[in-house]
């Protein structure tokens, strides 16, 4: 009986410790090195500078090191953008959700890549068609984001400012609501909901815009002279009648 309990015991020990081996094994590693890190850190102040190629060249540094460093890769793709590298800038955000594609930031900071090679043929090429491409990718872009994290209000306000490029204003205007649910003093939330009202209406075609009122006002025309007529029938019919009533009570006399 003991050594049947003791059997048990360390077939127990040994579960564990296979258990806890495999998880070692799947687990990846949750801290880039001090170095990678300083670098990375280093970086973000440049960026806070506006020194973008001094920035670029400390994320190329922690990534050297750490080359899974996807906040790194997000970053330098980041720095890549505002300095108008719009090519090379996605190309990092590539690499960056390539490593991790669940990461809700880099998937935001696409997105405003993508916008910004979009606008780059609507402005500078005047190739409409290929913008909106651009725009569209955008826009998909922050819904992944928004997938990832519901309740993630800068990825909505982001998809409503995409959608307004696209002039799709009333959907544009639905994702600023729901930026207002989520965090109702969000920056410039309050100008994002009214220009976008504004050009929406802009654009409104007058036939749809007054389409309501005019139908309105037609069913009240309709109805007057459904009225009129229908008086003026009854009067038209009543004098027949007095003539005949008249010629009977001759008859009668």
């Amino acid at each position: 009986m003991i050594r049947e309990i003791m059997r048990l015991h360390n077939f127990g020990i040994r579960s564990v410790i296979l258990l806890t081996l495999l998880l070692l094994l799947c687990i990846p590693a949750l801290a880039y090195s001090a170095e990678a890190v300083a670098f990375y850190d280093q970086g973000n102040t440049f960026v806070l500078s506006k020194n973008y190629t001094q920035a670029v060249d400390a994320y190329d540094h922690a990534i050297a090191l750490e080359p899974g460093y996807f906040e790194a890769w997000n970053s330098k793709a980041d720095s890549l953008n505002r300095a108008g590298q719009f090519r090379d800038a996605l190309q990092a955000s590539s690499l960056s959700l390539e490593i991790n594609p669940n990461y809700i930031q880099g998937w935001i900071n696409r997105g405003q890549i993508l916008y910004n090679i979009g606008y780059y043929y609507e402005d500078i090429e005047h190739n409409q068609e290929k913008a909106n491409e651009y725009y569209q990718q955008q826009v998909l872009a922050f819904e992944k984001a928004i997938q990832l994290d519901p309740k993630n209000p800068e990825a909505w306000f982001n998809k409503g400012y995409a959608l307004a490029g696209l002039k799709r204003y009333d959907e544009a205007l639905a994702a600023f609501d729901t930026v207002q649910s989520l965090n109702p003093d969000y920056p410039n939330l309050g100008l994002s909901q009214k220009q976008a009202r504004l050009l929406r209406d802009a654009t409104t075609p007058f036939y749809v815009k007054y389409a309501l009122p005019l139908l309105g006002g037609i069913v009240i025309l309709i109805i007057i002279g459904v009225y009129w007529y229908s008086q003026t029938s009854s009067a038209d019919e009543s004098e027949p009648a007095r003539e005949n009533r008249k010629s009977r009570r001759k008859k009668e006399e």
